[in-house]
């Protein structure tokens, strides 16, 4: 091994030494393209990075709008079945009374069909005994 270009023979390693020279300089040229390259990839990726976060952010916002409408369905959809509940619960009411009315009008029907045949017997009665036919 040398020391400051001296070659243990005696002589200077100089040659050598400059084609150690260009080899690192080759290598220091390869590398400052790759730092290049990864410099360009990772400002890409922090680029893609971003755009995901605000797409993450954006999809959140999204699924709270979800969940407050479906909310707002379901005290929607509550008060829906509370209205159609109440209607049939009338139209039961309603059913009820019509039957009962319509009870009473029968009834009514009867006793005046009852005091109809009642009044042409006693009628006919009173003909027959009066010297009807």
């Amino acid at each position: 091994m040398s020391v400051g270009g001296v070659n243990p023979e005696g002589g200077t390693g100089g040659a050598v030494l400059e084609n150690r020279m260009e080899d690192v300089e080759n290598r220091l040229s390869g590398m400052s393209d790759e730092l290049m390259r990864f410099g360009a990839e990772h400002a890409t990726f922090s680029t893609e990075l971003r755009l995901l976060k605000e797409k993450q952010s954006r999809h959140e916002e999204d699924v709270k709008q979800i969940k407050e409408s479906t909310i707002e369905m379901k005290i929607q959809f509550n008060e829906i079945m509370r209205r159609w509940d109440t209607l049939d619960s009338r139209v039961f009411q309603l059913l009820q009374q019509s039957q009962t009315d319509s009870k009473s009008e029968r009834k009514v029907f009867v006793d005046l069909l009852k005091y109809v045949l009642a009044g042409t017997i006693f009628a006919i009665i009173v003909f027959l005994f009066k010297g009807g036919v």
